[in-house]
């Protein structure tokens, strides 16, 4: 990012203006796709409040969230030490492009990182460049096609990744992986339309 300081400062003062900015629940993808998985170690990459990763921590993983909020970050230890899961979870303050990791996990879960593609590389590189062989990859975002036929997510384009620029990513860094749009029930303005949510899941090479 240009400028991560100047975005950890607006970021802190977006999740201390309320109790909780995001839903308690984890993201109904990630336990769609990723219930089935084995506990082991995994990355919640710009995990805010941490919804997921606790979602993870409940069910026997040990759990990094890696977020640019401080603020953010307190209220997932928080959150972790009443759910008395507070042994699972380690919280890391960075920017998502320049993150170090403290585990090496098996598992990476970015859940609507919306950044400019080229940022967006930069983060998913990183992170996959410090996972355990094998792991597994899996990233939600905000779909550009909400702009013209859904709803939800930054009315900005150059943040809402296309299904085929995920892909082209993918090739050659996953060894297996698929790219899809799926679409969520919202309440908006009174109204019930379809969020569509671009999804990436996939695995590193095992060696």
């Amino acid at each position: 990012m240009s400028n991560p300081n100047s975005n950890a400062n607006s970021w802190d003062e977006r999740y201390a203006a309320q109790e909780f900015v995001w839903s308690l629940e984890p993201n109904q993808f990630v336990v769609q796709h990723l219930q089935d998985l084995k506990p082991s170690k995994m990355i919640d990459l710009a995990g805010g409040e941490g919804r997921n990763a606790l979602w993870f921590a409940q069910r026997g993983w040990q759990v990094e969230n890696v977020e640019i909020s401080k603020v953010a970050l307190d209220k997932f230890m928080a959150r972790a030490e009443r759910d008395e899961v507070l042994d699972l979870c380690l919280a890391t303050h960075s920017d998502a492009t320049q993150a170090h990791f403290a585990l090496a996990a098996d598992l990476l879960v970015i859940a609507y990182l919306q950044l400019p593609f080229d940022q967006l590389v930069e983060a998913m590189n990183n992170a996959i460049s410090q996972l355990e062989p094998g792991a597994v990859v899996f990233g939600v975002w905000h779909a550009r096609r909400n702009l013209t036929d859904g709803v939800g997510g930054p009315p900005m384009p150059e943040v809402l990744p296309e299904p085929a620029q995920l892909k082209a990513w993918a090739e050659g860094k996953l060894v297996s992986f698929e790219v899809f749009e799926s679409e969520r029930m919202v309440e908006k303005d009174g109204e019930v339309r379809a969020a569509i949510d671009v999804i990436l899941k996939g695995q590193l090479t095992k060696s």
